[in-house]
C-alpha cells in the first residue's frame, strides 16, 4: 500500500489528494479494495501524462477508467482485470480485447465519430494527445449502456463475491498498517546482525 500511495503521488502530482479521497469509496462503488481501485488509476494515470496529457484530463479519465473497468467486468460477467487491461487500449491504440465488451474501435469508425462531433482533422494526422482522447471519449459513448452497472447489480453474486476477495485485501491493509511498524524495528536488528556476521573474519566465522 505505500508502494502504491507513492505511485499515486507521483502520477498525479497535485491532484493526488484528491485522488487518495476518491478511492475511499471504492469498496462500496466497484468492488475494489483501496489499494486496488488505486493502482488502476495510477497506471491510467502514468500512460495519460506519457502522452502529454493535462493533469485535469489525466484526473478525469483515470478515475473514470477505473470505475468503467468495475461496471464493464459487472455487466459482462469478467474479471476487473480483464476489463482493466482491455481499456488501456485507448492509450495504446490495441483493440482487440475491447471487442469483448461491444467496442469496435476500428481507425474508420474513430475517423466517422470524430466527424460527428464536428472534428475535421484526420485521426492519421493527430497528435498522440488527441488520439487518446478521441479514443477515450469514443469507449464512454459506446460504454453507456454498462456505466453503473456495478452499483445497479452490486448484490448479485458475483458481484458480493468480488467485494469479498477485495474485503480480504482491505482487511490484509489493516493489519499491516498495525503490524509493519512493530516488526520492522525487529527486521531492522536482524538485518545488523547478519551484517555483523558476515563482517567477521574466517576464523571467528
Amino acid at each position: 500500500m505505500g508502494e502504491t500511495i507513492n505511485e499515486v503521488d507521483v502520477a498525479f502530482k497535485r491532484n493526488a489528494e484528491q485522488v487518495k479521497l476518491w478511492a475511499n469509496d471504492s469498496l462500496e462503488a466497484m468492488g475494489l479494495a483501496k489499494q486496488s481501485a488505486l493502482d488502476m488509476a495510477a497506471s491510467f494515470a502514468s500512460m495519460s501524462d506519457g502522452m502529454g496529457i493535462s493533469e485535469a484530463k489525466t484526473l478525469k479519465m483515470s478515475t473514470a477508467l477505473t470505475q468503467l473497468s468495475a461496471d464493464l467486468s459487472s455487466y459482462f460477467n469478467t474479471s476487473t482485470e480483464m476489463a482493466n487491461t482491455a481499456l488501456t487500449g485507448i492509450f495504446t491504440g490495441e483493440t482487440e480485447a475491447l471487442k469483448k465488451y461491444g467496442i469496435v474501435m476500428t481507425e474508420f469508425n474513430l475517423q466517422q465519430y470524430a466527424y460527428n462531433k464536428g472534428i475535421r482533422e484526420k485521426v492519421s494526422e493527430m497528435s498522440q494527445a488527441e488520439k487518446v482522447m478521441l479514443r477515450y471519449n469514443f469507449v464512454m459513448d459506446q460504454t453507456k449502456n454498462a456505466q453503473g452497472d456495478f452499483a445497479r447489480t452490486s448484490d448479485s453474486a458475483s458481484n458480493q463475491m468480488k467485494i469479498f476477495k477485495e474485503s480480504l485485501k482491505e482487511l490484509g491493509v489493516s493489519f499491516g498498517e498495525t503490524i509493519v511498524p512493530i516488526i520492522t524495528p525487529v527486521i531492522s536488528f536482524f538485518n545488523d546482525v547478519i551484517n555483523g556476521l558476515a563482517e567477521m573474519s574466517d576464523g571467528t566465522k
